[in-house]
């Protein structure tokens, strides 16, 4: 997976923790229904990191690589919809 880092802006979570986020077997990819994110082609990913950081992203993708934008830790309600997604894949 390529990501394109230009259009990051949350230094206090680094690149590589995100990275980690995406590479999650179990990472959940939002795709908008509508509305502004839809409409600037913007998507979702709840994952973790290998040290277990649960992280919520905003990225835009060209199909070929990922561009994170903002990245910060998920709330519990996210958490709790994130574990029990992955439960379900189990």
């Amino acid at each position: 997976m390529d990501f394109d880092w230009s259009s990051y802006s949350t230094p206090e979570i680094p690149p590589q923790a995100v990275q980690e986020s995406f590479e999650d077997p179990f990472c959940l990819r939002i795709l908008p229904g509508g509305g502004a994110l839809a409409e600037h082609s913007r998507f979702l990913c709840l994952g973790k990191s290998l040290s277990g950081q649960s992280l919520f992203s905003l990225y835009s993708s060209d199909g070929r690589r990922m561009r994170p934008i903002a990245t910060r830790a998920m709330t519990s309600h996210e958490i709790y919809f994130y574990e029990r997604k992955a439960k379900e894949s189990l």
